[in-house]
């Protein structure tokens, strides 16, 4: 299916008034026709793209988030053993 709005034949035309060889202008407006008509995304493709996107984006948040409150769980136990060793050594001492 072609695009409408690209005009092979006037693409042709000005490209060998421009001075380009009558075989170049054929193969470069061919060659952008192809890429114009078989690569361009629809409405509909970037909305299909957005929601697949948008769910990765949600999950990827998610392990995020969990990966950031792992990190400060573990610090904080971490810190919570290391006053109650020193609160024992100290008890230890006292005594």
């Amino acid at each position: 299916m072609s695009d409408p709005h690209f005009d092979t034949l006037r693409t042709t035309r000005n490209l060998e008034a421009a001075g380009t060889e009558p075989a170049h202008a054929e193969a470069i407006t061919v060659a952008l026709r192809d890429a114009i008509t078989g690569g361009v995304a629809t409405k509909a493709d970037i909305a299909r793209l957005e929601d697949k996107m948008g769910n990765y984006v949600t999950k990827a948040d998610l392990y995020r988030a969990l990966w950031i409150q792992s990190g400060a769980m573990i610090a904080a136990m971490t810190a919570l053993a290391g006053a109650a060793f020193a609160l024992a050594e100290l008890l230890g001492r006292g005594g």
